[in-house]
């Protein structure tokens, strides 16, 4: 006879709180109950260990300290809803210094809960699972060797253990220091558009890209040859905010949105750029898609509208004199720099919005 989920992790609850293995943790709280969440949750979230203000206390993860509220903040940011996932803890109990602080668990004591760890995301069957911090990184590591690095592989999908493994940092203060609390807000808007993906048939994208933007593009890939597809997007956004900043008017009819990256242009989707220009090719080199344009760019833009390609062509030029050398970092910076991305950034933080995929709005920003 199949035992219920329920009964599996009720099991393993009892199991849990039998535990002497480790000798400092002995007197603090086993932190495992039905209060972790859902138990046929698509998401399981792994911390470091429960901690002396919070979950030591309350016996909920990730629960009433100031780590705890940042969570629940970023939760609710990307619209994650906290009774929707699971959330536990590489280490069970809470470990201690001689002072009686918080402390980081030893390979000994992660290796010690490793075994309930294991049984945890066999029970749940999550599709996804995110580590908060280096050693619950390290925890998952091993149950399935998988080599990662927080600091090379934050906010990464890498396949693991049967599912999907994502690496954050701990929503804790002092990660804040590594992992600036934006990065973290969109870290967390990254696994809820994954766990959204996950599972479903990718959507076909109609349509075309508009032929202003389209010429954009040629340009840029006729001058470096072959872009990223980050570099592309932020480029063309690039020479959109120049073109308002000198003139008050727009360059383009681009559609751009706010999106974790920065400024993405809905009319530069890879199947519409495709569908719009048969010479434009992709490449996909690890993890990343470069365009580039087969047997080299027509010798104008726009044959049937000069004044426009006129104007494209001028500021064009100045996107391309002054970030033809940039790297995708400076690229980044470059746009969140923008009167518009800021004035995005500061609505999110001072009236608590979320702005992701929501318009930018280029003539708001230049009256701001």
């Amino acid at each position: 006879m199949k035992l219920s989920k329920d009964s599996l992790f009720s099991a393993l609850v009892n199991d849990v709180r039998a535990c002497q293995k480790c000798e400092r943790m002995c007197d603090s709280t086993r932190v495992l109950s039905f209060a972790a969440g859902n138990l046929n949750a698509s998401v399981m979230f792994i911390g470091e260990a429960p901690g002396r203000l919070g979950a030591d206390q309350t016996e909920i993860p990730f629960h009433g300290d100031a780590a705890g509220k940042n969570f629940e903040d970023l939760l609710t940011f990307a619209g994650i809803r906290r009774e929707a996932v699971f959330i536990t803890n590489a280490a069970l109990c809470n470990p201690k210094d001689d002072r009686g602080n918080n402390s980081t668990p030893s390979m000994q004591e992660l290796q010690n809960c490793s075994a309930f760890l294991r049984r945890q995301i066999e029970v749940v069957d999550p599709v996804i699972v995110v580590t908060l911090g280096a050693a619950a990184l390290r925890a998952t590591d091993t149950l399935e060797a998988h080599g990662l690095e927080l600091s090379v592989h934050v906010r990464t999908a890498n396949q693991w253990f049967g599912r999907t493994l994502v690496p954050f940092y701990h929503p804790g203060q002092r990660a804040m220091i590594h992992r600036s609390y934006a990065n973290q807000r969109s870290d967390y808007q990254f696994v809820a558009e994954l766990a959204r993906r996950t599972g479903r048939a990718a959507k076909k994208v109609g349509g075309a890209t508009k032929a202003d933007v389209l010429a954009a593009c040629r340009y840029f890939l006729n001058a470096k040859g072959e872009l990223s597809y980050f570099e592309l997007h932020k480029l063309v956004y690039l020479a959109e905010y120049l073109h308002v900043r000198a003139t008050g008017t727009r360059l383009t009819s681009a559609f751009f949105i706010r999106q974790k990256d920065g400024p993405y242009c809905a009319d530069i989707h890879i199947s519409r750029l495709k569908r719009s220009d048969p010479s434009i090719s992709t490449v996909t080199r690890g993890e990343k898609l470069f365009v580039r344009l087969q047997g080299g760019g027509q010798s104008q833009l726009l044959p049937s509208q000069e004044s426009l390609e006129e104007k494209l062509k001028a500021t064009l030029d100045e996107v391309m004199t002054r970030y033809s050398f940039s790297t995708e970092a400076d690229l980044k910076k470059a746009v969140y720099l923008t009167a518009p991305m800021r004035l995005m950034l500061r609505r999110e933080k001072h009236e608590k919005m979320n702005l992701y995929n929501a318009p930018i709005d280029f003539m708001a920003a230049r009256a701001d």
